[in-house]
């Protein structure tokens, strides 16, 4: 039985082997920079299975208006059960009027748009300096 949490913020160890199962591009060697992105997170919502974490989405918003998930991760036993849909719906529900918007990594470009995601074409990005 999966049980979603809106109060609990995984240790980084814990995380980044998520992202390593999962696989999620992120830089798991750097616990501390990924302790980092979730200190400096305002939505974090995470799936269990027990005492075992199994999703995450992490991201950003104003809380009015406009919002932002940076990462969606699904353990791989668990994926197409609809851990990650559940996931971005709780993110989504938080306020109905938020605009949510991600960029979607390319092993899950086509994920988004069967679970009702919208596809936008006026994007930009700055790359990060590693």
């Amino acid at each position: 039985m999966i049980s979603y949490r809106t109060d609990a913020r995984p240790s980084a160890d814990i995380i980044a082997d998520l992202y390593r199962r999962s696989p999620l591009y992120r830089p798991v060697d750097d616990v501390a920079r990924v302790a980092a992105m979730y200190a400096g997170s305002n939505i974090v919502l995470s799936a269990w299975d027990g005492d075992k974490l199994v999703g995450i989405v992490r991201g950003w918003t104003d809380g009015a208006y406009d919002g932002y998930i940076c990462d969606l991760a699904v353990d791989p036993g668990y994926q197409k059960q609809g851990v990650g849909r559940e996931l971005l719906t709780l993110a989504a529900s938080q306020n109905p009027r938020i605009q949510w918007v991600l960029r979607a990594s390319k092993i899950a470009a086509d994920y988004y748009s069967h679970i009702g995601w919208q596809k936008i074409e006026n994007g930009w990005f700055w790359p990060r300096g590693e």
